[in-house]
């Protein structure tokens, strides 16, 4: 391991221990909490990505709306 992340698993056991966590499970935590992170930035570029395409938000979709040729133009192969 390299010097900073030894580091910061040393101040994650020195946090856990007087909260009754053992080593394995601050090591867990800090992957935890990594995941999480990481689908919240995902989810945050998926909706921003969502907004600059949607034409006037979530209610152009309602008023801009496609029609049946455009479905078929879309999946003519299933029709």
């Amino acid at each position: 391991m390299t010097k900073k992340t030894e580091k910061i698993n040393q101040k994650l056991r020195q946090i856990g221990k007087p909260l009754g966590i053992n080593e394995i499970d601050a090591i867990k935590a800090k992957r935890t909490i990594k995941n999480v992170i990481a689908i919240a930035i995902i989810g945050l570029l998926f909706g921003l990505i969502g907004w600059l395409i949607s034409p006037g938000g979530p209610a152009g979709y309602y008023y801009g709306g496609g029609s049946i040729k455009d479905f078929h133009l879309l999946l003519r192969g299933l029709f």
